[in-house]
């Protein structure tokens, strides 16, 4: 085996399972997340390097898939297949999936191997690398986040982004025009990429990127006017109780990786710790929240 070849690893699944299972691909060291949700089941494809340790790993994934169902999160059929792919294939397939995209009226998420140039003057790329991590900016719930930043955003704005992944909010906020980002994530290898694709966007370079288990290991005495989260519903659970204190009195909490089933149990949530919601915006299965906490 050499370092030039690589798994294409395939999980067939619900499109409401779609952030779990590219969230499982990602903890367990994908070199990269694919979705293909032109068809049913889904596809979520991740590629990793055909090495020794590449069974302990399929072995990994699979057990984490079959504890998806602990959540209710349907992620049928749930099957893995696996198969060789050549280092040029893998270059030249992320190529082939990955185009610049306008996901906003002010937001185009553009791959870093494209030139691309802005249609409008008030337009803003974002650069990413999609091959380092889930969050391009094409799924559901990532496209109602950059809308919903577009939506709060007035200019100069003080921000954290929570399980930042990719980067990709954080580099909307400042092209927007947010003044100070923090950029959390729990996985060493997130905050890597983000820290990676940060640098491919200028306009983000004092944004700053730290470990944390969501708010943890922030300090306590750090108020911001948005706190932004796109990430797996149970988390959001543990989230939402720790963004009051983070919060400046007319600040707001952003909020997406919500499905269907279990965006009642998150509003209820959101009620249960204070917090009013402003908007609540719905993309095919996908739900995303504007909320500010309660005034007495």
């Amino acid at each position: 085996m050499t370092k030039n070849n690589w798994q294409a690893v395939t999980i067939a699944t619900q499109n409401e399972a779609v952030e779990s299972v590219a969230d499982i691909l990602r903890t367990v060291g994908a070199d990269g997340v694919q979705i293909v949700d032109d068809q049913v089941p889904v596809k979520v494809i991740a590629y990793f390097e055909n090495n020794e340790q590449l069974s302990a790993t399929l072995t990994k994934i699979q057990s984490q898939l079959n504890e998806l169902q602990r959540y209710d999160i349907d992620a049928r059929p749930g099957t893995v297949t696996v198969a060789s792919v050549a280092q040029s294939e893998w270059e030249n397939e992320w190529k082939s999936y990955y185009h610049a995209t306008r996901i906003t009226r002010h937001l185009t998420v553009v791959p870093s191997w494209e030139q691309y140039l802005p249609e409008q003057q008030d337009e803003y790329p974002i650069i990413m690398d999609p091959k380092l991590a889930f969050g391009t900016g094409t799924h559901e719930t990532t496209r109602l986040m950059l809308q919903a930043l577009e939506t709060v955003i007035r200019g100069g704005e003080s921000m954290i982004d929570v399980g930042t992944g990719s980067g990709v909010l954080a580099v909307a906020a400042k092209q927007l025009g947010a003044d100070t980002v923090l950029a959390t994530d729990i996985d060493e290898s997130a905050v890597e990429v983000a820290q990676a694709n940060l640098i491919l966007n200028p306009v983000a370079k004092n944004v700053s990127v730290t470990v944390s288990d969501l708010l943890e290991s922030v300090d306590s005495t750090v108020k911001v006017d948005l706190v932004v989260a796109n990430i797996l519903a149970d988390v959001i659970e543990r989230l939402i109780p720790q963004v009051a204190n983070h919060l400046t009195k007319d600040g707001y909490f952003l909020v997406s990786g919500i499905y269907d089933d279990i965006a009642p149990q998150i509003i209820d949530q959101l009620h249960i710790s204070h917090f009013e919601i402003c908007e609540h915006m719905i993309m095919g299965k996908w739900h995303a929240f504007i909320a500010t906490q309660q005034t007495n």
